[in-house]
């Protein structure tokens, strides 16, 4: 019995030290947390309002000629997946994954071509039997905009080259701390209806616009703007995702140590509490023995 209570002490103390770990882990995801959303909330207006402007514009691409905006046969396809560089963040990795393993399975194998953004999907799928053309790891789930537009700049040159003929972005969009949902969403080439597939069709009609100094030059600023913009709200959306499902997931980790410590000790007072009632019933039949 006092070995089973020595052996119960000290899981009593292990899961103590590992609530520890996990409530300090909580507490930094959550400061983590509130800057990534602040700097999703504060730029999630302007994207989509590029976006809507350059959906309104869309129709006077095909006489700009902007090489973007130009749809072709698609014989090599782009997957961009954002996951993150760490695990301990629940099914957040797992979700976005297995909707992009979901996509590959429906494309013919060779026709798809994968950029990993974030260590866990590059693990994943260097192991797997499609090809990873690029990786971004190492990021500590901290925005950087010199990252997300080294990013968008290697996606664009791998279409304007021609190698790849359209791109997909796989991530995790930010609903609610509670609530992270995986997407895919095109990101060339670009075409009206998913520029503004957010709008009413109120806001779809057509609008007559006076272009100063050019057309072309018009859609030279605000395209590549697009895309800078597009690629960082996209991290933005997958970082705050990550931190929220981090938060929760040592939240409840710090709630099964507080529930098993409960259980352990209820245990360790009962075997205590046993050891104690054998040691009376000894002393009592000794007791016993000797005044008989």
């Amino acid at each position: 019995m006092p070995q089973s209570l020595k052996v119960l002490r000290r899981r009593i103390r292990s899961i103590s030290n590992t609530k520890q770990i996990t409530r300090a882990m909580e507490m930094v995801s959550a400061a983590k947390l509130r800057r990534a959303q602040n700097a999703l909330l504060c730029a999630r207006p302007y994207v989509e309002n590029l976006g809507l402007l350059l959906g309104r514009l869309a129709p006077m691409a095909e006489v700009a000629g902007h090489p973007l905006f130009q749809a072709r046969r698609v014989d090599r396809s782009t997957l961009v997946l954002f996951t993150a560089d760490r695990g301990l963040c629940g099914s957040f990795n797992a979700n976005i994954i297995r909707m992009a393993e979901r996509y590959l399975k429906e494309q013919s194998r060779g026709r798809v071509e994968l950029v990993c953004v974030g260590r866990r999907g590059y693990e994943y799928f260097q192991k797997r039997a499609w090809p990873v053309v690029g990786h971004f790891v190492d990021l500590g789930g901290a925005l950087d905009r010199t990252v997300s537009n080294g990013i968008s700049n290697y996606l664009r040159d791998r279409f304007l080259s021609g190698t790849t003929d359209e791109v997909h972005l796989a991530y995790t969009t930010y609903v609610s701390t509670s609530m992270v949902r995986p997407v895919m969403e095109k990101f060339l080439d670009l075409d009206q209806s998913s520029l503004m597939r957010k709008t009413t069709p109120e806001e779809r009609r057509p609008i007559e616009y006076i272009f100063d100094p050019s057309r072309e030059e018009v859609f030279n600023r605000l395209v590549p703007a697009h895309l800078l913009s597009k690629v960082y709200i996209t991290m933005a959306e997958s970082f705050t995702s990550e931190h929220s499902a981090r938060m929760l997931a040592m939240n409840n980790a710090s709630k099964n140590c507080d529930e098993l410590m409960d259980s352990l000790t209820l245990s360790m007072n009962k075997a205590r509490q046993s050891g104690i009632t054998g040691d009376l019933l000894d002393i009592v039949g000794g007791a016993n023995a000797l005044q008989g």
